[in-house]
């Protein structure tokens, strides 16, 4: 985030609502023309949510105003008479989206320099939209007003597939201490960026009091922001350097406890693949920050008009992975993990 001063002085700031595979991108955009409508849109179409939402707010510069009292105005952050359109292009089918507030639906706003209430989105089911794998998707937003429509594109990306450990056999991790790990997936080569991780579940419960039993997660990042080494590729490999790495991990984030027993549980695998805008909105972002980053980081969008990412996600999460025999008992006996009590 800017300083306080920065944004005062800049009159504008907007923070994009940010995910998963975000994390790594800038949520600040710097605008400097003096009352300019500034569309701002996030959206991220993935063939295996149940719901779609769009996020569609305004930015722009008030002469006489400060930006950290503006923001905190909600009739300053949307649009009064937006509309908000998806069209499958292959048929010209158009759908409209519905304007929701994110609280009542699970997504509160995050409390902060920006009003949180209310927090409006746009939504429209998967069973109306029927997104088909490859199909070219249009987002269309008419502002109101006689403003010049919004538009975007985004390929809907396929399914992602976990082919090691394989889920039809025995579906194991064996993390050895001087071999390295392989995981290894599917996608379409549309699929440009992932993310991966790990969620490592266990039981944990007073050794007096097997009852009184609380389940527990620990999430490891194995990989953030991976880039397939050549182009078209539809098949990925990654490997950490050694499985002892796991232990490690393990050994970090849970505490030692001795009057507490555990119980591992499962591994559940989620990669999460994005789409080419997506890819270079988050390539911008990185190759300008860090101590050698330039000051200002350039922007990156794929709309018509404004800022920020129409794009799309597949997401695959293989739940209750399981550990060989010989990982089960490196973890109950070996020299990081051994005070842990599994």
């Amino acid at each position: 985030m800017p300083n306080t001063e920065l944004m005062k002085n800049s009159l504008f700031y907007f923070l994009l609502l940010g995910s998963f595979l975000l994390n790594s991108c800038s949520n600040d955009f710097e605008v400097a023309a003096d009352w300019k409508d500034i569309p701002v849109v996030y959206g991220l179409l993935n063939i295996g949510d149940k719901v779609h939402y769009i996020r569609v707010e305004k930015a722009f510069l008030d002469p006489d105003g400060n930006a950290l009292d503006i923001a905190q105005i909600a009739d300053s952050l949307y649009y009064d008479n937006a509309k908000v359109f998806l069209e499958r292009e292959s048929d010209g089918q158009v759908f409209e989206l519905q304007r929701v507030d994110g609280k009542s639906e699970g997504y509160p706003r995050e409390p902060g320099v920006f009003a949180e209430e209310p927090n409006w989105l746009y939504k429209i089911d998967s069973s109306v939209l029927l997104l088909k794998p490859k199909e070219s998707i249009r987002l269309r937003i008419d502002r109101g007003n006689g403003l010049p429509e919004v538009t975007a594109r985004t390929l809907v990306l396929t399914k992602l597939k976990l082919r090691r450990p394989d889920p039809t056999n025995t579906n194991s991790f064996n993390f050895a201490y001087n071999l390295p790990t392989e995981i290894q997936w599917s996608s379409d080569d549309s699929t440009k960026v992932f993310d991966v991780n790990f969620i490592f579940r266990y039981a944990e419960f007073p050794a007096d009091n097997p009852n009184q039993v609380e389940e527990k997660t620990v999430e490891w990042q194995w990989a953030r922001g991976y880039r397939p080494p050549a182009e078209g590729l539809i098949v990925h490999s990654l490997e950490k350097e050694l499985g002892e790495e796991f232990y490690q991990v393990l050994k970090n984030n849970i505490p030692v406890n001795s009057i507490l027993k555990r119980v591992f549980l499962g591994i559940d695998v989620v990669i999460t693949g994005g789409g080419d805008s997506l890819n270079k909105y988050v390539n911008v972002a990185e190759s300008n920050t860090g101590i050698t980053g330039a000051q200002e980081i350039p922007t990156y969008t794929n709309l018509s008009e404004g800022r920020g990412v129409f794009s799309s996600i597949s997401k695959l999460v293989q739940k209750n992975v399981q550990l060989t025999q010989a990982t089960r008992d490196s973890l109950r006996l070996g020299i990081h993990t051994k005070q842990l009590n599994f």
